[in-house]
């Protein structure tokens, strides 16, 4: 009996100890090097990130086998805000309420503490990581690889700091990129208000942000828009504040949406911020940093936005300007992290100029090779939708410092690459010495930026930190670009499309070779997973119930590019593959006990055999090699399964003591478990240990080499194909008709021992002449003969029984057949007709050319 969870357990420390996944710095195999993502150091496993780090591990176990120095670095992200909301939450403390660095250690400790479980999660699914090119990216020796590549930026002029509105997260209290805006759809109220005219009369607004009309400052209609032609060039008078706004009229405006008419405010949306620049208006501050209305808002002042709303438009009502309100969906933009909705604030920032550099970025990612290719088109779409540049300072703690210090007149100095590159840590502005006494343009006193980066700036150069860039140039030019980038889809627009434009930025080469793209685990009923709909999987306790083979063979059956609903059947399937490779193993094992030799002649099955596994070899290599494991584990399962296990093996088992059964069975049961090894390499480690390792000397079957084929003999395949369907045939037709066969005779086939050996019956080959069919038996047809003839009835059916059957039928095709005044016809017999072959009955069985006889 296989017992998953021992043997599991047995290899995983096995691995560990005699350290068998190290990348060899000095060794002159081909490179073939992962740029892992990094788990982020906050939470528990789940089904995502068990599947996605199954599918990395098969990718880097194959590329060992196929003779690559593997460069795959057990790794965590460790950095940013969930770890900062999970240490107020555990602590009970507010980050600014917290000394700066009493707080960063509180999460580096909280971090530290949850990844030593994370390792030993890593190991529980198998992966080979090699924990001796080790990093976290909240370490000095990451941070400053992070600072120095903001310094070549820098010094190229793509950095700068402006006062621009920026998205504004309340909740976490710092701006975030384009890129990390999500947008739910919520439902809302279109306020319909009415603003009077200062010349007489009134226009209706419709907006949703009714808590910016204390800083609305134009009002914009369409020139083409009829109802409201007449407004242009009027003043209007703002409900509640009383300011006087002038219309104009804008083509960007859509007549068709609410009434018409929109009131330009600072800043609701993008369009305002577009319309502000246009005309000029001024930055007015109505939301401020947390998230509560500014000073401007008169007596709504300090309240929550979302409070605001409701008494601004209780107020609207009593007064008498709110016409009315319709209920919309909106898609509303919230933080990434905590779903808060997204504020536009007029913020002094530090930017990375992203637009100078879309067509650099669009052009390295058309150098690389996308699996799948469709996914690419998903970047160029996000690099086409660029507005704004890159807003890289975040006011928070625990993350890369800005290496930035300025004067009191604006100039900004950072360390000199050099320098910095000597250290063997970051620079912390917070605490450190600037680089100069004083500002090298105006002698003023400098003084640290208190900002961080957006962990996006340090997950980018996870390429330049792998390669060893800025401190080892021969390791640098062995291993950049990498080989691999594997992320999840979602990350598209931010992971893969920061680490191409910085890591092209900074060395003017595309960050890896090829990027593999992989999707979502989804709820077996196809809905993403949450907790309030009692949808969640945990992997852990499929581990714990099925094995972590089991789970990696679920991970090796999903398709690349596409989202997946958990499937307990994959699962369950893939436990009975491993019983069954187990059980194979035994056979095996007892078929070679004795000893193998090469023959020097091997049989006409076992040439068909390992043509068919030849095929298979091929082209399993050539969907791993392009990333489609999952139609190369479905390949390798038909082949084992329907091939090798329910015909060949079935077939030699009278012969196994043969040097050419003998052969072929380890040759091909060995290829098998290496092509599954990538897959499930626990119990393949198992069988390899107990069956293969003596010979083949290797200390784990994960070094040994991937199979190549090993034959190539089409007439021996198509010999073999068609004894193999024959012999399917007479099985079927034997469990059909649970009859003994007492001879078989062949045509069409050249060999005939596997299926003497199969059936334990003697074969001959040759069918001289033809076959015949025979009226064999005949029986009354009672539900006709009865109701028709009734009294009569007995003496028809005493004839029909006594008459030789082939003479009753014959007198029946003449029409000579009567008895008792009543004309036998057809439908008053029930006829069994069968083939004869030499006055013999016989079934005739074909597969293909092939015929059978059997007797």
């Amino acid at each position: 009996m296989y017992d998953f969870k021992s043997v599991e357990k047995k290899w995983q420390d096995y691995w560990d100890n005699e350290k068998i996944y190290r990348f060899e710095p000095d060794s002159d195999k081909p490179v073939f090097s992962i740029d892992v993502p990094p788990r982020y150091a906050s939470g528990r496993l789940h089904i995502g990130h068990a599947t996605h780090y199954s599918h990395i591990d098969i990718i880097a176990r194959y590329r060992r086998m196929r003779g690559y120095n593997v460069f795959f670095p057990l790794c965590f992200d460790v950095n940013g805000m969930p770890i900062e909301v999970n240490v107020e939450k555990k602590h009970g403390i507010k980050m600014r309420e917290t000394p700066r660095h009493e707080f960063i250690k509180l999460c580096e400790e909280f971090a530290n503490a949850n990844i030593g479980e994370m390792i030993s999660q890593f190991k529980l699914l198998g992966e080979s990581m090699d924990p001796s090119i080790y990093y976290q990216t909240d370490a000095p020796y990451y941070r400053r690889i992070t600072q120095l590549s903001f310094v070549k930026m820098f010094e190229k002029g793509l950095v700068y700091k402006a006062k621009h509105p920026v998205n504004w997260c309340p909740r976490c209290g710092t701006a975030i990129a384009d890129a990390e805006i999500e947008y739910q759809k919520r439902d809302t109220a279109l306020n319909y208000i009415r603003f009077p005219l200062k010349e007489g009369g009134e226009i209706e607004i419709a907006t949703t942000r009714p808590e910016l009309l204390c800083t609305c400052q134009l009002i914009a209609v369409h020139p083409d828009d009829e109802r409201h032609r007449e407004h242009v060039g009027r003043t209007a008078i703002v409900p509640l504040y009383g300011q006087e706004v002038k219309i104009v009229a804008d083509e960007k405006v859509d007549p068709e949406f609410g009434t018409g008419a929109v009131m330009i405010c600072s800043v609701g949306d993008k369009d305002d911020l577009e319309w502000i620049y246009k005309y000029k208006l001024q930055f007015l501050e109505g939301i401020n940093d947390e998230g509560r209305m500014a000073e401007r808002a008169g007596k709504f002042a300090d309240m929550p936005v979302e409070e605001a709303r409701r008494a601004i438009i209780e107020e609207l009502k009593n007064e008498g300007f709110l016409i009315k309100q319709e209920k919309i969906e909106q898609n509303v933009g919230v933080c990434w992290r905590c779903h808060t909705p997204i504020e536009l604030i007029n913020k002094e920032q530090w930017f990375i100029n992203i637009l100078k550099l879309k067509d650099e970025v669009r052009s390295m990612a058309d150098e690389i090779n996308w699996a799948p290719e469709f996914m690419k088109k998903r970047l160029y779409e996000w690099i086409d939708s660029l507005e704004w540049d890159w807003v890289v300072s975040r006011q928070r703690y625990f993350a890369t410092p800005i290496p930035i210090w300025e004067c009191e007149n604006g100039h900004a100095v950072v360390p000199k690459f050099e320098d910095l590159q000597k250290m063997d840590r970051h620079v912390d502005p917070t605490v450190d010495p600037p680089p100069y006494e004083k500002c090298p343009v105006c002698g003023a006193p400098l003084h640290g930026t208190e900002d961080v980066f957006d962990t996006w700036v340090d997950s980018s150069i996870s390429p330049l930190y792998n390669t060893f860039w800025a401190r080892d140039e021969k390791m640098f030019n062995k291993l950049y670009p990498m080989s691999l980038r594997p992320q999840s889809h979602d990350i598209i627009r931010t992971w893969a499309f920061y680490t191409i434009l910085r890591c092209g930025a900074t060395t003017g080469e595309k960050p890896w070779n090829d990027i593999f793209v992989d999707s979502f685990i989804l709820a077996p009923d196809g809905r993403p997973m949450h907790t309030s709909w009692g949808n969640v999987v945990d992997p852990l306790e499929i581990i714990d119930e099925y094995g972590t083979d089991a789970f990696r063979y679920f991970a090796g059956n999903c398709t690349i590019g596409q989202d997946t609903p958990f499937r307990y059947k994959d699962v369950k399937r893939g436990r009975k593959l491993i019983i069954k490779l187990y059980n194979l193993g035994r056979f095996v094992k007892n078929a070679i006990a004795d000893g193998i030799t090469e023959p020097d002649k091997l049989k006409l099955m076992d040439r068909w055999l390992l043509t068919e596994y030849s095929k298979v070899v091929k082209e399993a290599t050539e969907l791993m090699d392009s990333y489609r494991y999952d139609k190369a584990i479905k390949l390798i399962e038909n082949f084992t399964w329907h091939i090798f296990a329910d015909h060949y093996v079935e077939m030699v088992k009278h012969r196994i003591g043969e040097e050419s059964t003998k052969y072929t069975l380890y040759t091909a049961f060995l290829g098998i478990i290496k092509m599954f090894s990538p897959f499930m390499p626990h119990i393949t480690e198992e069988l390899y240990q107990e069956l293969f390792k003596e010979r083949e000397g290797e200390k784990s079957i994960h070094l040994t080499s991937w199979p190549e084929p090993i034959l190539d003999e089409e007439e021996a395949a198509r010999e073999g194909e068609k004894i193999k369907e024959l012999i399917a045939e007479i099985r079927r037709w034997k469990n059909e008709n649970k009859r003994e066969i007492k001879e078989i005779i062949v045509d069409g086939i050249v060999d005939t021992e596997d299926i003497e050996g199969t059936f334990k019956i003697p074969v001959k080959i040759g069918i001289e002449g033809e076959t015949e069919e025979k009226v064999m038996e005949i029986k009354p047809n009672f539900s006709v003969i009865g109701p028709r003839y009734r009294e009569r009835a007995k003496e028809i059916i005493a004839y029909i029984k006594s008459t030789p059957p082939d003479e009753l039928w014959n007198a029946v095709q003449s029409g000579e057949a009567e008895v008792a005044g009543v004309k036998i016809t057809e439908e008053m017999l029930i006829p069994r007709v069968a083939k004869v072959y030499r006055g013999k009955e016989v079934a005739v069985l074909h597969a293909g050319e092939a015929v059978a006889l059997l007797l």
